[in-house]
């Protein structure tokens, strides 16, 4: 059982945004994915003893060999998180959404679209005000994508994709504090 704590107060600089650069990975790309700790569980050192234990994944996840994070350059400032309770009461998750945009219309945009419109993923994020690192898609439920792509008609108008992961969690999408996995090791 969590023991209940004081929450919130003064932040030293509550600012908001993301960082320009998320990571992304296939679900089967690993061996294993970690998810923060559980409200109930047969094995006690598998269970939350604090709010924070709740909401957070220590350990690093595990790649399968000659795997690892690749990364995406996204429109400053146009990425944001929203985290919707769903469900009937008594059997309440949260639904996440990241929304991004990538601007351009080179082919290797246009390719991304189409390459990530039916894959299972796991998706990093990193919050630009607190550095916590967010992560869509778990070890039971990955995140998926859905994209659009517009090229407007006026020469200063929008030209980007705009990416939205969803997935469903216990909670909201919970901070990822393991390493982050960019390089093969030789």
């Amino acid at each position: 059982m969590i023991p209940l704590e004081d929450i919130g107060g003064e932040s030293c600089e509550p600012v908001s945004g993301f960082v320009d650069t998320i990571y992304y990975a296939e679900r089967n790309d690993f061996t294993t994915i970690n998810d923060p700790k559980k409200m109930c569980d047969p094995v006690p050192a598998n269970v939350a003893t604090s709010f924070a234990d709740l909401a957070t994944i220590t350990p690093d996840h595990v790649f399968k060999a000659g795997k690892k994070f690749f990364k995406v350059e996204t429109v400053t400032e146009s990425g944001n998180i929203k985290s919707v309770q769903i469900g009937e009461p008594g059997r309440g998750l949260y639904q996440n959404d990241y929304v991004y945009k990538i601007s351009g219309s080179e082919a290797e945009v246009l390719g991304y679209l189409r390459w990530i419109k039916n894959k299972k993923l796991v998706v990093l994020v990193e919050e630009f005000g607190t550095g916590n690192v967010r992560q869509l898609g778990s070890s039971k439920f990955p995140a998926r994508a859905k994209g659009e792509h517009i090229v407007e008609g006026l020469a200063e108008g929008e030209n980007a994709a705009t990416i939205t992961i969803t997935d469903k969690n216990f909670g909201p999408s919970p901070i990822y504090k393991g390493d982050i996995l960019t390089v093969i090791a030789p």
